[in-house]
Order: C-alpha cells, then structure tokens, then sequence
C-alpha cells in the first residue's frame, strides 16, 4: 500500500508578531525575516532555492535564545521552533525535531498573552509533517512498529488528523497491536466523510474478533450495518459473526431480509442453511442448501452441510424406531427401508465434495459411515484406507 507522501498544513506563518525589544531586535528580527522569506519559498515550491535563508535564520536564533537579554522571550522561542522544525522537515532531521518540539513547549509556557499562537501551530504542523512523512519510510520498508509510533507522534501535532489517524491504526494492524489499532480506528467513527470511513466500520469487528472480544465484535458490526444498511459487506459480516458466536435464531430475520435483496446470493442461501439447522429446523436447513447449490453446484460447503442433514436426520428417525419395542417386525422393516431411501439421497452430495476436495476427511467419514449403514463392506474398507493415508 502507498501511503501519501505529504498532508497539508493548515496553518499561515504571520509576518507580524510582538516587536522585539531593543535588545533582541537585531538576532530575532534577522530570524524572523529569514524564515519569513523561507517560508515564502517553500509555499511556492522551491523550498530548497531558500535553504540559505534557513541557514540564516538558525544562526541569528541560535544566538538569540542563549542571550540574557532574550533567552526568555516568547517571540524568539517561537521563530526557534519554526526554525528547527523546517530543518527538520527539510532535512529528514531528527535531531532538529527534536529542538523544534522543545521550542514549542517553551514557547507556548512563555507565550502568556497569546501573542505567538498562530506561529506556535504553524511549527508544530510542520513538526507532525516531519513525522509523518517518518512514518511514510517506515511503512515502506515494512518496519510497521516504528510506522505506528512516528504517525502516532505525529498527531500530538496534528490531533484529530483522519489520515494520521488512520495510518496510525492500520500500523498497528499489521503487527496484531490490536489494543492500539482499534482506538485509532473508533476515533474514526464519528467522521462518516472520512474517504476510508467504511472500511474502519467493517474492520473494526474483525479487529475485536481478533481479540477474541465477541460482545464488542456483534456491537462493532451492527454499528456498521447501521451506518451502510445497503452494503452488502456490512450485512454479511454481521450475520456471519452472530453465527460464529451463536445468534443464530437472532439472526435469521436479516438473512431471510439481505436474501429478498439478493436472491443470487449463494453465501447467504448457505448461512441461512447454518441458522435453520441449529435452531433444529432440518426442512428449511436442506431447502436453503439446496437454493445455494442451484446457484452453484461446486459449491463444497452446501454439499457436504446437504449431506451432513439428510444423514443426520435419518439417525434420528433410526434410533426412534429403535427405541419403539411395541413397533411389529413388518412395520419396523418398512420405516427402515424408507430410512435408508432417504439417507441414500445424501450420496450425490457426499460425492461431489469428494469430487471437488479428494482429501475432505469430513465427507470421507460421512461417506463410510453411509456405507457401514448399508453394509457394503467393501466400500466402507476403501474409504478407510483413504482416510488412514491421510492420517
């Protein structure tokens, strides 16, 4: 992923300031119009046609802070910091940041009447544009730690940034520093004309999941439904994480919804499948995986689910009469036949994902355990052996 190399800052450096008292006016006002002139160059794209305005700059503020006469004034310390964090800045300089960010503390603690905000702000955005473009390198040099910590410092000077914001979150991702991610990305939440707004509202649940915090996760991802009603994406992954966590009676209303919206939804047909047969609904759990297979035959999971219910179902009805002593040896022999018809309409799809997954042990073991019902031994050996290779 290419993140953008440069954000723009807000902030206008002022030429105007508080005049210097007469024994600060030759360094800090020296200072001043030299970065003045920088600042000019930079904003018009030549920034490295003003470079010797910067050197001039730094050294009339050098001076300048470390005099006795203006060592504690807040108009040198504020053209300090506009000093050091373009140095900084232009440099890729981290020392220089380092003074830029001090300068700003003293400046704004000495800065009682206010006089300096405005040039204060404009070098703190130009330290968190250093760090930003920090943590650009890091990223992509995959170093996505140290991409965390330069974006994330980078908002103490840009707070509220989206961007930082974001990139913040998504470092922390990618080294699984979910406790750090998922603030990043619910700071995101209220700004719904973030451009990346609804890819934080899907990831956040999986983040939680990740966690293994499924109460957040359900809440994380019915946010997001809320939010996106008509995405296809929000709704899927919310009926699918209240069927990972167990919701499923709770769920099917939205699935029977999402699937009147779009009917050619084999994933949805399925999952419906999924819900009906844990809420014990073995009728609306087979027909709901066979719409899923009219929609695509190879479908693997919708096959063996099939198969898995029929099969089910006819254990069921066996171990019944089974239980049933007063059913006559006419009557018993009769259910049995009709049992075993049914069972039998499982082989096509206990077939066909063998077909398409050759090693799935699932459909083995259901397989010769439909051939152990009918006592065809010689097919029940076969399957063995292919599932002892598999082991």
């Amino acid at each position: 992923m290419n993140l953008k190399k440069s954000i723009l800052l807000a902030g206008v450096l002022l030429a105007t300031g508080t005049t210097a008292v007469f024994a600060q006016a030759s360094n800090v006002k020296k200072a001043k119009a030299a970065i003045i002139k920088f600042e000019e160059l930079k904003a018009a794209g030549t920034a490295a046609l003003g470079k010797t305005n910067l050197t001039t700059a730094q050294e009339a503020i050098d001076a300048a802070v470390v005099h006795e006469k203006t060592s504690n004034d807040p108009e040198a310390w504020t053209y300090y910091a506009l000093v050091y964090s373009n140095i900084a800045f232009i440099d890729k300089n981290a020392d220089a940041a380092t003074k830029a960010s001090e300068a700003v503390k003293k400046a704004t603690e000495l800065d009682k009447e206010k006089k300096h905000t405005d040039n204060i702000t404009v070098a703190s955005q130009t330290l968190g544009q250093f760090k930003f473009n920090q943590g650009v390198a890091a990223w992509d040099k995959q170093d996505y730690k140290n991409a965390y910590n330069e974006f994330n410092d980078a908002l103490t000077y840009l707070p509220g940034d989206t961007t930082l914001t974001f990139y913040a979150g998504l470092s922390a991702v990618q080294t699984k520093d979910y406790d750090n991610a998922i603030p990043k990305y619910k700071a995101l939440i209220p700004n719904k004309e973030f451009s990346s707004h609804k890819t934080v509202l899907l990831d956040l649940p999986k983040l939680y999941m990740s966690k293994g915090d499924t109460t957040s996760a359900l809440a994380a991802a019915a946010e997001a439904v809320a939010a996106y009603p008509n995405d296809n994406d929000a709704v899927v992954q919310n009926i699918e994480f209240n069927l990972i966590t167990g919701n499923e009676a709770k769920i099917l209303s939205d699935i029977e919804a999402q699937i009147t919206k779009d009917p050619q939804n084999k994933s949805l047909h399925y999952y419906s499948g999924l819900a009906y047969g844990t809420a014990g609904n073995t009728e609306k759990a087979l027909a709901a995986y066979k719409k899923a297979l009219e929609i695509d035959p190879n479908y693997p999971e919708a096959n063996i689910n099939a198969a898995v219910v029929i099969m089910n179902s006819g254990r069921d009805e066996l171990l019944a009469i089974n239980d049933d002593k007063n059913l006559p040896a006419a009557e018993y022999n009769k259910k049995l036949a009709a049992i075993k018809a049914k069972i039998a309409t499982a082989l096509p799809y206990l077939n066909k994902t063998i077909e398409l997954d050759p090693n799935n042990k699932d459909a083995l073991r259901s397989l010769k355990s439909y051939y152990d019902f009918i006592e065809d031994t010689a097919k029940s050996t076969e399957i063995q052996a292919k599932l002892d290779a598999l082991n």
